[in-house]
């Protein structure tokens, strides 16, 4: 566990946030820059040896971008393995607010409208996320869904498994029925499925939408 003051690849360290699959996230600034980070640091001693092929994946890989993906700024290796620098989110994680009881169906119905057209995106440049979670979705502050932790199975995740890992997100948050039986395309045609089935429709329709009604602008 790295503490505070410490840095990698030109960020320094201010406190950790979350541990995941592969690492930890940290809180960071960029040294000379100011700019204040999601900073996730693979650890390879610990979680792959020194594997040439996973270093070389990582270093080929693309990251994508959508309104409710979380930007990645920078990604390189430092002195004991790899970090991608994130845009910081400030919010909870489906996994926080299923905890404590914060999750109602329109809430749900919304954020998971909102992951599907991510995951979308991402599948239609032939892209994968490879840990589709309730830990890999934020709610932030104003109510905008993000989805995060992209690059951790650099070159092994693919979108059928995205897919299926996204339907279990659905039964996670809406209950094990919500999923009626059939097959899609696309996680976005789930959604809409999924809400014809419970008799709803997302609060707002979509994150602009939320957004907008509470007086935000949309995130930069």
């Amino acid at each position: 566990m790295l503490g505070r003051g410490d840095v990698v690849g030109g960020f320094e360290i201010q406190r950790d946030l979350r541990a995941g699959p592969r690492g930890v996230v940290y809180e960071a600034v960029q040294v000379g820059v100011g700019r204040v980070v999601a900073l996730r640091v693979l650890d390879l001693r610990l979680s792959h040896g020194h594997d040439p092929a996973f270093v070389e994946r990582f270093r080929q890989q693309e990251w994508p971008e959508h309104p409710h993906i979380a930007s990645v700024f920078e990604a390189g290796e430092w002195d004991h393995g790899l970090f991608v620098a994130m845009q910081l989110i400030r919010g909870d994680t489906l996994t926080e607010l299923l905890a404590r009881g914060g999750l109602d169906q329109s809430t749900a119905l919304a954020a998971l409208t909102d992951i599907a057209s991510a995951l979308d995106s991402t599948h239609e440049r032939g892209l994968a996320h490879g840990w589709v979670s309730p830990e890999a979705v934020l709610i932030d502050e104003d109510g905008w869904t993000w989805l995060v932790n992209f690059g951790l199975f650099p070159g092994t995740a693919n979108p059928a498994a995205d897919k299926t890992a996204f339907a279990a997100l659905v039964r996670t948050c809406l209950g094990k029925r919500s999923v009626p039986s059939g097959s899609w395309e696309t996680a976005s045609a789930l959604m809409k499925a999924v809400s014809a089935h419970l008799g709803g429709q997302p609060d707002g329709g979509s994150g602009w939408a939320r957004r907008l009604r509470r007086g935000a602008p949309p995130p930069q």
